[in-house]
């Protein structure tokens, strides 16, 4: 039969500390290390998800940007023709088509009081 325990060697001096923690706290020893070696792994997997995460919400964030930049270039453009009296191109007529479905609303309500 194999012995399901394995034997690890760690410094004097760490033992000693862990073993006053472990004191201190009132916990084993044993469950202490076995503990901190599970939230290790776990610890592992969730960095892995997080910095996943944070990799898509940088994306998320650089397309917005992006998004946005572009749509003040267009209406600051789009501004300046106006007040030149020059007329929009048809096909700005159909990138406007968005707005002109969805026309801005002022807030009312709980919203005002905010400001």
């Amino acid at each position: 039969m194999a012995d399901a325990n394995r034997t690890v060697q760690i410094s004097s001096d760490l033992y000693a500390r862990l073993r006053e923690h472990c004191d201190r706290l009132g916990i084993r020893f044993v469950d202490f290390v076995e503990n901190a070696l599970d939230n290790a792994i776990l610890g592992d997997v969730e960095h892995n998800v997080l910095e996943k995460e944070l990799n898509g919400l940088r994306l998320k964030a650089e397309n917005h940007d992006r998004a946005f930049n572009r749509g003040f270039r267009q209406g600051f453009a789009f501004f300046y023709l106006m007040l030149k009296g020059i007329g929009v191109a048809e096909s700005a007529d159909e990138e406007l088509a968005i707005v002109r479905k969805f026309p801005a609303e002022a807030p009312r309500g709980e919203q005002v009081k905010l400001f």
